[in-house]
């Protein structure tokens, strides 16, 4: 039987699973950039916070959903684009509650719950 350490970097990877319905394994390509991230000054509420929203995004948009695995989301480059769209959604959950709507063309959806936005992100 395997025995499993729990690092941040696991439990990261474990949320993305959860968030996501994936099952991404632990294995060194998915925690490196995890790794990486962590070390550049990155927190876990931070990947939290990129993984909800691209899931939002993408989940539901067959020519999107095939990005939400670790390559895409943890790459350093994409990161930091994320999180500073987690930032302006923070800013203004309004205009992004409309963003999500062009682009998925819904006529409502779980963007429209402003409330949500504003306890999911502060």
């Amino acid at each position: 039987m395997k025995i499993q350490i729990h690092t941040e970097e696991t439990e990261i990877l474990e949320f993305l699973n959860q968030i996501t319905g994936s099952r991404f394994r632990p294995i060194k390509t998915n925690l490196t950039k995890i790794t990486a991230l962590l070390k550049a000054g990155f927190q876990k509420q931070d990947f939290a916070e990129v993984i909800q929203l691209k899931t939002i995004q993408w989940k539901n948009n067959p020519k999107m959903a095939g990005y939400l695995y670790p390559g895409t989301l943890f790459r350093e480059s994409n990161f930091e684009k994320y999180y500073n769209e987690v930032q302006q959604v923070k800013q203004n959950p309004k205009i992004y509650a409309d963003y999500f709507k062009s682009i998925n063309k819904i006529e409502r959806s779980a963007a429209d719950d402003l409330d949500g936005l504003t306890d999911l992100y502060g």
